[in-house]
């Protein structure tokens, strides 16, 4: 929406070429007896000078500009102030004014109203609000700098919205069933006594691009931007300095579905959950987002996702929040299930667990992320579960820390599953058990491909098993993990461990069961020095002369549950690697290995109510395509056949179907991949 409100400026002028020019206070004394002496058309341009009254615009189609409308000087806008007196909102359209009622140069002040101190929009009330500053008003209700209501969506550009208040909702803008387009705006200092201190969005999917949101403050939640059943689109925007109980940054209340990309979220602060971002019965999608320096009293300092709540977060870097309780990085529970994809979640801190991620009851799936010099001062320096099952696949875990136990990851009655992933130079609390991986109470963690090393506890640097817990590692490396790889609890319910094609430093008798569990040693292990490429300086990958290298099985079952399934040109050699990288692949001018995969991508989206799948083949295959909602649903199979290698397309037509995100599961004969889409209607 580049330009567009000046566009109509340009236009109105065009087409206007028998309008008449007003001024004001030359031809009439106030504003609002110019307004109402126009006609559609027509321009009213206001001299420097304050102007003490409240003003409607009566759905004229005019516009209303200082002497910056005519100079483009932005001094005039300082100098001209439309004065409410507190009597009312300075300045009223509930006529179904649209973009051609246009309201430029001004400065707008000193309303008092029930909605909308500043600017009232309702009643498919849609105007033009271009370079205004609207300043120190208030509300007895709701929007103390402006309210859109009842499906009323302006145009902002260049606006600032600072220093008003709201006795309830939305201090700087409150917005219910409308969707207003904002850019280039700045909302700052504006404070509402409930909720969103500068923006509330009921109902409504405002638009904002190039905005800046600082210093507002709520005392329920959401201190920068409140959601509730709301999906507003932001883009390019900062959000810093908020404060609210939850959610200083943004609170998504209510099947809230808002879009950030090239979004940053920092220095924000909750009193109670969610520093940054806190989610309740809602999914966000976080694309390009940084999240970083904010704080919570009670949970989740990043972010904090409660009662179903299932966002989804790609090229996201979490960083430098705390937690006062749990969840430094993002705190998932109740049920939530998140995905997260090329994330970086770093430096994060919990006064109590879970440093990185805190996880109860909830199961969120983990692709391409780092999990790096996270701390808790309980347990879960890395990764927290509580009752919950996450995935994580191709995930690197290192440097964290816990007071308590778990450097790495806390397990209490959880059972993860790890894939290709790095659990390194992880440390627990003196006294304390499981630097790499803590296993507690029923918990069956199941690792395939996995290199733990070089972590360190009082007791189980590598993987401790306490109370009836019994991973599974299949393709693993445990080396150099001190005071030794594997131990048990030496009393309650004995546990268990599975290993098969596993290197593990000292061999089957360097696991300290201390008389109290299973071993099920099985075929394929080896105790020899997996020769990482260069263990001091954090890279895990194998030397070609790894005794590692094609050590492992493509294809593995284990009590009737498939563990490992691997086709051939996922790995190089005979046979897949050990550990969580494949190593001993060679290079050179007349030899060179490419993966190819498989790849998928959809046009429009967001999309209403058709989207074009376009994915392309490097060998024939039977492709499978599904459609699955944000819980986990299938909605439908859109593909299930053979394709010839090349390129294809299908169209799925969601008509029958609600706003939202959906996930399209995409599997080939090499390939296995999920898109996000999403229904706007």
């Amino acid at each position: 929406m580049k330009k567009q409100a000046m566009f109509i400026i340009f236009m109105i002028l065009m087409t206007g070429a028998f309008a008449t020019t007003i001024y004001i206070p030359e031809d009439y004394a106030t504003i609002q007896a110019g307004i109402d002496e126009s006609e559609d058309g027509d321009e009213i341009i206001v001299s420097p000078g304050t102007y003490v009254e409240n003003i409607n615009f009566n759905g004229k189609a005019v516009i209303l500009g200082s002497l910056f409308y005519t100079t483009q000087d932005t001094s005039y806008i300082s100098q001209t102030i439309i004065d409410g007196n507190q009597n009312d909102s300075v300045v009223t359209f509930e006529s179904g004014e649209d973009s051609t009622s246009v309201l430029t140069g001004f400065t707008i002040t000193n309303g008092l109203a029930n909605s909308g101190g500043g600017i009232y929009c309702r009643e498919n009330s849609s105007p033009s609000l271009v370079n205004v500053t609207i300043t120190g008003n208030s509300a007895d209700d709701r929007g103390g700098g402006i309210s859109c209501e009842d499906s009323s969506s302006p145009i902002l550009e260049n606006v600032t919205v600072t220093d008003n208040s709201a006795q309830w909702d939305g201090g700087g803008i409150y917005c219910y069933s409308s969707s207003p387009i904002l850019e280039n705006v700045t909302i700052t200092d504006n404070s509402a006594e409930w909720d969103g201190g500068g923006i509330l969005c009921d109902s409504s999917s405002p638009s904002l691009e190039n905005v800046t949101i600082t210093d507002n403050s709520a005392e329920w939640d959401g201190g920068g931007i409140l959601c509730d059943s709301s999906s507003p689109i932001l883009e390019n925007v900062t959000i810093t300095g908020n404060s609210a109980a939850d959610g200083g940054g943004i609170s998504c209340e209510y099947y809230s579905s808002p879009i950030l990309e090239n979004v940053t979220i920092t220095g924000n602060l909750a009193a109670g959950d969610g520093g940054g971002i806190s989610c309740s019965y809602s999914s966000p999608i976080l694309v390009n987002v940084t999240i970083t320096e904010n704080s919570a009293q009670w949970d989740g300092g990043g972010i904090s996702c409660e009662n179903y709540s299932s966002p989804i977060l790609e090229n996201v870097t979490i960083t430098e929040n705390s937690a006062q309780w749990d969840g430094g990085g993002i705190l998932y529970e109740a049920s939530s299930s998140p995905i997260l994809e090329n994330v970086t979640i770093t430096g994060n801190s919990a006064q109590r667990d879970g440093g990185g991620i805190y996880c109860s009851s909830s199961s969120p799936i983990l692709e391409n992320v780092t999990i790096t010099g996270n701390s808790a001062a309980g347990d879960g320096g890395g990764i927290y579960c509580s009752s919950s099952s996450p995935i994580l696949e191709n995930v690197t875990i290192t440097g964290n820390s816990a007071a308590g136990d778990g450097g790495g990851i806390y397990c209490f009655y959880s059972s993860p599953i790890l894939e290709n992933v790095t659990i390194t130079d992880n440390s627990a609390g003196l006294y304390y058990y499981g630097g790499g991986i803590y296993c507690f109470y029923n918990s069956s963690p199941i690792l395939v491909n996995v290199t733990i090393t070089n972590n360190s506890a009082d007791y189980g640097g590598g993987i401790y098993c306490y109370y009836n817990s019994s991973p599974i590692l299949v393709n693993c490396i445990l080396w150099n993990n001190s005071p030794q790889e594997i131990e048990f609890f030496y009393v309650l319910d004995p546990n268990t461990i599975t290993i098969a094609y596993s290197d593990i430093d000292g061999g089957e008798e360097g696991i300290v069961t201390n008389n109290n569990g299973t071993v099920n040693w099985l075929e394929g292990n080896i105790d020899e020095d997996p020769m990482f490429v260069d263990a001091e300086a954090g890279d895990y990958h194998l030397l070609i002369d790894s005794p590692c290298i094609d050590a492992g099985v493509a294809y593995f079952e284990y009590e009737g549950e498939v563990l490992v399934d691997l086709s051939e040109d996922e790995y190089f050699g005979i046979a897949p690697d050990m550990g969580a990288y494949e190593g001993g692949v060679v290079e050179t001018d007349e030899f060179e290995i490419e993966n190819v995969e498989s790849k998928i991508s959809n046009y429009p989206n967001p999309f209403n109510p058709e989207t074009n799948i376009v994915f392309d083949i490097s060998f024939d295959s039977n492709v499978l395509i599904e459609i699955y909602n944000i819980k986990g649903q299938k909605v439908t199979t859109l593909v299930n056949g053979s394709f010839e290698a090349g390129s294809h397309k299908v169209t799925w037509n969601a008509t029958d179907h609600s706003s939202g995100i959906y996930l399209l599961r995409f599997n080939t004969a090499d390939t296995s991949e999920m898109k996000k889409l999403i229904l706007l209607k």
